[in-house]
């Protein structure tokens, strides 16, 4: 769930993971009741609740939730807003809904319960719930936006067949394990329920059982996730000054290599290797220098095993960037300069580190005290303060592409 910090403080710093980040949603969406979030207090009177990078979201007490800043998002279907809504916005779909809760891409037989039961009821509504989140599937497994594909497949299927009863997809963030289905859908208005199956058939194929099993759009979801792989690993190196937005198109770019099927993505966190296989090592050149290559190498080694490895460092240096390079010999390698100018970097600050430097109060930060070297070498420069995130993520899944595929 997260991993608390500073526990003699009298406020608690909570590090959210991903289960952590979709209850907060539900939260602020008012699908749960923000008493959930109380638990995080542990006996202080406050806690801040904040994301894998230590970027403060939301203020806890028991008077109340107070939210710092806007959750990040991600790329695709699964985050439009149109189908990501408040829970408030679906009390207004039907006078009496139905909820189907989609884990998996639908089967024929699941869609046919659904409308079966919808009717029974005597539904104006169906709401149909692909249920997202930001915890990584495995290899093989349908992502969010390609669940949000098969359910909006399934949706069609239900309005030709019950043209009087509206029908709605809606992306609602999962929770694994923390909360009761009837929870979740009661903060969306929905009593009354079906949940889809939560596993596939392992041999679900193009085979005859499997055609008469699931409508075309969820196998052709089915065989994104299962058959869209490249044939070599292979390492995407970011590099850009702090709050340039490297990090924010890293994972909109593994997003897309997991919704596109490519198997062994994995992003490394800069702060967890810090704590890990670079713990002792100072933020001087050096120190700089040699955190990077050790980043190299074990991204050579997620390349080596066939997977794409996606790292987004300050790398502030030339030489501590060839030697990451060098570490990935022999498998293929971009490097991307987010370019965004320092000034604007400054302005966003999001946890004020800039604001410290500039006080002296953080020695050799790179952009104030400790230079940056722009890369000559860059495969794909791109300015985040002037290009859409989600183009220029496309844009370096190509290029990734074309070395790796």
């Amino acid at each position: 769930m997260g991993e608390r910090a500073g526990h003699d403080e009298p406020t608690a710093q909570i590090v959210l993971d991903a289960n952590g980040v979709d209850e907060l949603e539900l939260v602020r969406i008012g699908a749960l009741s923000e008493r959930v979030l109380h638990r995080h207090l542990s006996g202080a009177p406050t806690a801040t609740l904040c994301d894998e990078e230590n970027t403060p979201l939301a203020e806890v007490s028991l008077q109340g939730t107070r939210h710092l800043r806007p959750l990040a998002v991600g790329v695709g279907e699964a985050w439009h807003p149109n189908i990501r809504i408040a829970s408030v916005d679906a009390l207004t779909l039907g006078d009496l809904p139905f909820g189907f809760v989609a884990f998996q891409p639908p089967s024929l037989a699941e869609i046919a319960a659904t409308a079966s039961r919808a009717r029974a009821l005597g539904s104006d509504a169906i709401l149909l719930f692909a249920a997202v989140s930001r915890a990584t599937r495995p290899d093989g497994e349908v992502g969010p936006s390609g669940l949000v594909r098969a359910v909006d497949g399934a949706a069609e299927r239900l309005r030709a067949e019950l043209p009087a009863v509206a029908v709605r997809t809606i992306a609602v963030p999962w929770p694994s394990g923390l909360h009761a289905a009837e929870t979740i859908l009661r903060g969306y208005g929905v009593e009354e329920h079906l949940l889809g199956s939560e596993t596939l058939p392992a041999d679900t194929a193009d085979t005859a059982a499997s055609i008469a099993t699931f409508p075309e759009s969820s196998l052709r979801e089915i065989r994104r996730a299962r058959e869209g792989g490249w044939s070599r690993g292979g390492v995407i190196l970011f590099t850009g000054l702090s709050g340039s937005g490297k990090s924010t198109i890293a994972a909109a770019v593994a997003d897309i290599l997991r919704d596109t099927g490519v198997r062994g993505v994995t992003l490394l966190d800069g702060d967890a290797m810090r704590r890990t296989i670079s713990r002792g090592l100072g933020f001087d050149r050096e120190g700089r220098n040699t955190n990077v290559e050790r980043l190299g190498r074990r991204a050579a080694e997620v390349a080596q095993s066939g997977g794409v490895a996606i790292a987004a460092p300050i790398a502030p240096f030339a030489e501590g960037r060839a030697r990451a390079r060098a570490a990935a010999a022999g498998h293929p390698f971009l490097l991307v300069h987010v370019s965004t100018p320092l000034e604007v970097c400054e302005a966003r600050d999001r946890k004020g580190l800039y604001a410290r430097a500039r006080r002296g109060e953080i020695a050799d930060f790179t952009g104030v005290s400790s230079p940056y070297e722009p890369p000559t070498d860059a495969d794909v420069v791109v300015d985040a303060s002037v290009s859409d995130v989600e183009a220029a993520a496309r844009d370096i899944v190509e290029r990734a592409r074309q070395l790796m595929s």
